[in-house]
């Protein structure tokens, strides 16, 4: 039942796809075990939306985890797997153009899926100090002193680490 009431009461910040695939982690199903629906049925629910919010979901996921739940519901032995089938329906119901934009259209709307996000290093703010090189630890940033930085987009991760650093605001 928490779920579902995580899912109704949403804000415009929260992503429902990464909520969802967080709750549905939370799970009473993934620990119990007592029926293959609850337990196997949340393991896929959160390996689809896991590769939905790192933009690796196909444009069939939505339709599978609709009737997964719709399994899940029907055949899973107690109340927790049915909550959890409910709140999932919900979600796509609800929420059903959010997941199209993350599967058709590669994007979070709430810009909370970090898979989504790419960091730029506006020209124009950056001064050069190398500040931002030496917090990234993935060595995604190019560039030398007292010039313009660059982020290597395949080596970043996007933890956010260069704009922590950057005293300038020089990131977008």
């Amino acid at each position: 039942m928490r779920i579902l009431e995580k899912m109704k009461n949403l804000t415009d910040k929260e992503c429902p796809v990464e909520s969802l695939r967080n709750e549905v982690k939370q799970s009473k199903c993934n620990e119990c075990g007592k029926c293959v629906f609850g337990y196997e049925g949340a393991a896929q629910l959160i390996m689809t939306l896991q590769d939905i919010t790192e933009k690796k979901g196909k444009s069939d996921d939505l339709a599978l985890l609709q009737d997964l739940c719709g399994m899940i519901k029907s055949q899973c032995l107690c109340e927790d797997g049915i909550h959890l089938a409910d709140a999932c329906l919900y979600a796509f119901e609800e929420y059903g153009d959010v997941f199209e934009a993350h599967i058709a259209k590669k994007g979070c709307i709430a810009g909370v899926c970090k898979s989504f996000m790419t960091y730029h290093i506006l020209a124009e703010e950056c001064i050069g100090c190398g500040e931002c090189i030496d917090a990234c630890e993935e060595d995604a940033i190019i560039g030398k002193k007292r010039f313009v930085h660059i982020i290597d987009q395949d080596e970043c991760i996007r933890c956010g680490a260069c704009v922590d650093a950057c005293e300038e605001d020089g990131f977008l």
